[in-house]
């Protein structure tokens, strides 16, 4: 049997796509080993999927100079140090980074053993790990058509139940909504977004009318359902939804992120969208993403600074003529065939 180690640790944007990788390398034959962070909240998702995993004491690298970089060094080379005994002990025929910080140790500790590197970047932009593990020669895979560089486009593996689309009306019985009225759903990923808080205010100001869905995050959902009860319009608020299909198939419109992995939703889901960029993102590579689907023509982008103006306005055309023309123009796989194709690409790496 065929090893593969994976660095998937980081965000839920590395996490996710792994994690499918892994199940569709399991069930081909492989035995996956995911590479998470210590006390990483996904392991139990792991374990309750069959999947191995090993736990490093490692987090991003500190955007400034001052003792917090010197932390994150040692624990840089005490991670490489590890992940060599690792290669060593577990001998994989294949290591494989998602892009998140966790990639580099995996990269370099397979280099030095001579087993084939993979890299997977799901932005339009290459990431800081993801530019260091190349430097030991790794095939490269893009999950979206990049702004600048090389490698082979192959999609972000999606999770399969987001593959179909459920009836919309159904969806929205079943999450308590109107199943007859037009639909707007906003999310800001896993820990919400305030920013999107202006969607009330918005909505009101431009005279919109349409029920939302709104998923705040951990701890938010009050102040968020306040802001509408203010506004005056119907809402049902959330923490978290663990059932997204239902949630894009309720939607005639998205407001959200740029995220690779919500994107790589939104073109599963073909949703009409709009994308408002996580300013603070590394190398801005939201507004970089963002920028893809906008020149496709599959989703409005605006920036923080404009939601004020611009969101009203661009939520009311939506709602009356959505259009979802732009993903036949994306160059991107289906998402039924993504992790196939991804797959079958990494496999050729061992042949």
């Amino acid at each position: 049997m065929k090893r593969v180690l994976i660095a998937a640790g980081g965000t839920g944007g590395h996490f996710y796509p792994g994690l499918v990788a892994a199940q569709e390398l399991k069930a081909r034959g492989w035995e996956p080993l995911l590479i998470v962070r210590k006390d990483d909240p996904a392991k139990e998702r792991l374990e309750k999927a069959g999947l191995a995993c090993l736990e490093v004491d490692l987090g991003g690298m500190p955007r400034s100079i001052g003792p917090g970089l010197v932390a994150f060094a040692l624990k840089l080379i005490a991670s490489m140090r590890l992940m060599s005994r690792v290669a060593k002990d577990y001998k994989p025929a294949l290591a494989l980074g998602m892009g998140g910080y966790l990639t580099f140790p995996v990269a370099y500790a397979a280099w030095r053993r001579g087993v084939p590197v993979a890299l997977h970047e799901s932005n339009a932009i290459l990431g800081l790990a993801n530019k260091a593990g190349a430097m030991f020669g790794a095939a490269l895979f893009w999950g979206l058509p990049p702004a600048e560089g090389e490698g082979k486009v192959v999609g972000t593996p999606v999770r399969p139940a987001l593959f179909g689309r459920k009836d919309a009306g159904e969806a929205r019985r079943a999450l308590g909504l109107d199943p007859a009225r037009k639909t707007i759903l906003v999310f800001g990923g896993s820990q919400g977004a305030k920013a999107l808080n202006a969607v009330p205010a918005a909505m009101k100001a431009a005279g919109v009318d349409a029920q939302v869905l709104h998923l705040a995050g951990k701890g938010k959902s009050e102040e968020t359902l306040n802001a509408y009860k203010t506004a005056g319009l119907t809402a049902k608020v959330l923490d978290y939804l663990d059932d997204m299909a239902s949630a894009y198939a309720a939607a005639d419109v998205v407001v959200c992120r740029s995220g690779a992995s919500t994107l790589a939703e939104l073109a599963a889901q073909r949703k009409t969208a709009v994308l408002v960029p996580y300013p603070h993102a590394a190398a801005n590579h939201q507004d970089a993403n963002a920028r893809v689907f906008e020149t496709a023509k599959t989703a409005l982008r605006i920036p923080e600074t404009a939601l004020s103006d611009g969101l009203g306005p661009a939520l009311a055309k939506m709602l009356e003529s959505p259009t979802t023309k732009g993903y036949d123009d994306l160059e991107l796989p289906p998402a039924e065939m993504t992790t196939s194709l991804f797959v079958n690409e990494l496999e050729k790496l061992v042949l």
